[in-house]
């Protein structure tokens, strides 16, 4: 009888654990499936292009190319991704990193198969385990299917560039940081430095952990001050000053090394002669022989490391601000309210519920956080110092839901404040963390309610799975049906919200379907690296040349952010095509429009006007 007890037992464990290690391995495939789907459909964006020449430049030349970080671009995405493939290659030089060539499809197409195992497969990987080890197996699984479903992270799981790598990163190192938190020893300031400078090594946005780091330890001393009195406020703060020094000083050599100690041109890019009195130089050494012999010296002698470089790159950059789209408006500085527009519109119908579950209940924790310090240090005040604050395991204040609450307000603070307003990628990070506390203060509050946890999980999968497959394989396309979905996306946002340059092939499929006889009398003005000859693609390339006589041309294939008006110059040359039908479109993004008629000819002609008043504008300024 023992023994029969003992065998199922033992079946019902195994049982258990099958499913427990069988569940993510299913949601690695459905990834993996959905990648590929992506992979074989989709030419390359803009930036896939530019890491993929620098890839092939660094194997050329055996060190790390200094127009990585010399373009405010941090080297681990394309050390991790793109340096094997161009190993295989056999590296090479281009003089242009921005043109693509026929060769690239294949190689970039790798490049994202990498992306999509080595970061997309582990991001959920981690939300899976980390919700598993603190709300159970249910919990885990809606985080895992959330993530395996959102067409925005499957978008970027599907493309080799920075954003899913640095949600990555930065995924493990709040993990870190919640450890530290707990057990704030040295050596696990350590493995924080180490974490923080690998995040900020995939991209300089990482530098959002430094605030996140300085407000923990400043939490962690306020946790040992019982009471806090003006007499311990000057010895906490060396505490943390000497612990964030400490900190620092780990973290800027670690992130040089994860650059492979490479620098990225001279200290100073002109010389003494050359520099402009309004410069940082200037103002601060001012003019005169001493001045003059640091700068010389700065421009001829010292280089810059490559991160000081990549941030600094970064820091100008979005001080100088970039062209930017939103709701028919065009700006090179943006608007403060850019990213809370992209999040509504770009979000599903699930993650904008819970943006608004995460609102309510963050308000909730932080309430409670704070109810549970006060009564601890009214009733505890003889306890020992060090074991006073938050507990690893207790409830509701728990170190990791107040990690991620953290995190997201400091990386949505710094979207507000961005000039650089380019895309929802760079929210990306967010949506894992806003997963993470949303599932985790749910299972908190409604534990004793099984029932209600399981009905909430199924509905959520449910319109997350519809959410995805209505755009399949669109997925960097996708917007909600609060404006129509992504055909009506170009009318709200644009760049890498909808159009990076991706859909070549759709443009393909969209040609063969003309009548073969103009199917070749076809103008192409087209935002992207990707070479169309790649694809089988045979058009006048209006950005090479312009015609000399429009009645031999039929079609117009022109893409959408130019349709709408971004990236040419403020002269909005096909601002005439808005009002005409478009008799075609590939993808979501390349739109065909029929020449022969007088609206359109028009149309197109004051276009050719205007191109040619901007080249002869290149010209000149050459």
């Amino acid at each position: 009888m023992r023994t029969q007890i003992s065998k199922e037992k033992y079946l019902k464990t195994k049982g258990w654990n099958f499913l427990i290690w069988g569940t993510p391995l299913l949601f690695a495939a459905v990834i993996l499936a959905q990648t590929t789907a992506f992979r074989s459909s989709k030419s390359p964006t803009y930036d896939e292009t530019y890491f993929l020449g620098t890839a092939l430049a660094t194997v050329q030349q055996g060190s790390l190319d200094e127009r990585i970080s010399g373009a405010g671009v941090a080297p681990v995405p394309i050390l991790l991704n793109y340096l094997p493939v161009a190993w295989r290659s056999g590296g090479g030089t281009r003089s242009d990193l921005w043109q693509g060539e026929v060769t690239d499809p294949p190689l970039i197409n790798q490049a994202r198969f990498l992306t999509a195992l080595l970061i997309g497969v582990p991001i959920m990987l981690l939300i899976y385990c980390w919700l598993y080890l603190r709300r159970g197996y249910a919990a885990a699984f809606l985080g895992a299917t959330l993530v395996t479903f959102s067409p925005t992270m499957i978008a970027h799981f599907s493309l080799a560039t920075t954003d899913a790598c640095f949600t990555l990163t930065a995924l493990i190192a709040l993990a870190v940081l919640t450890r530290y938190w707990k057990i704030p020893t040295t050596r696990n300031l350590c493995w924080l430095s180490l974490a923080v400078s690998l995040a900020i090594s995939t991209k300089y946005s990482g530098i959002f952990l430094l605030p996140c780091t300085l407000i923990v330890m400043t939490l962690t001393g306020l946790m040992r001050q019982v009471p806090i009195t003006r007499n311990v406020i000057w010895p906490l703060m060396k505490q943390v000053g000497w612990g964030f020094t400490l900190f620092l000083v780990l973290l800027i050599p670690l992130t040089w090394a994860f650059h492979l100690f490479s620098f990225t041109g001279p200290l100073k890019t002109v010389s003494y002669e050359e520099t402009p009195d309004y410069s940082a130089w200037v103002r601060v050494l001012g003019r005169g022989p001493v001045a003059q012999q640091i700068m010389e010296v700065s421009h001829s002698t010292l280089k810059r490391p490559a991160p000081f470089a990549g941030v600094l790159f970064q820091f100008l950059h979005n001080a100088g601000g970039h062209d930017a789209y939103l709701m028919g408006a065009v700006s090179e500085h943006g608007w403060w309210y850019y990213f809370p527009v992209a999040w509504s519109l770009k979000s599903t119908p699930v993650e904008l519920l819970f943006t608004l579950l995460a609102f309510c209940l963050a308000f909730c924790l932080l309430f409670e956080t704070w109810q549970s310090v006060r009564y601890r240090r009214a009733s505890m005040p003889t306890v020992d110092q060090n074991r006073i604050g938050l507990d690893a395991d207790s409830e509701p204040t728990s170190h990791a839901p107040l990690i991620w609450l953290l995190a997201m307000v400091v990386l949505f603070g710094m979207a507000l404040t961005s000039r650089l307003n380019l895309g929802q990628r760079y929210l990306l990070t967010l949506y894992p963390l806003m997963f993470l506390f949303t599932i985790d203060q749910i299972w908190r509050w409604f534990q004793f309610r099984a029932w209600l946890l399981y009905a909430f999980g199924c509905l959520c999968i449910c319109f997350q799975f519809l959410s995805i497959t209505s755009v399949q394989p669109n997925y960097l396309s996708y917007f909600n049906d609060s404006i129509g979905g992504p055909a009506g996306g170009r009318f709200y946002l644009l760049d890498s919200n909808l159009d990076w340059g991706q859909d070549l092939p759709a443009l393909k499929t969209a040609l063969e379907q003309l009548p073969s006889e103009n199917r070749d009398r076809t103008l192409l003005y087209y935002f992207g690296t990707g070479d169309p000859q790649a694809y089988g693609i045979s058009t006048f390339n209006l950005k090479q040349n312009l015609p000399e006589n429009l009645d031999d041309w039929k079609y117009l294939a022109l893409s959408a952010n130019y349709l709408q008006g971004l990236y040419t110059e403020a002269k909005d040359p096909f601002a005439g095509f808005r009002t005409i039908q478009p008799v075609g479109q590939a993808g979501y993004t390349i739109y065909l429009f029929d020449l022969a008629t007088p609206q359109a000819r028009e149309a197109m002609r004051h276009a050719v006007d205007i191109l040619r008043e901007m080249q002869k504008q290149e010209q000149t300024s050459e």
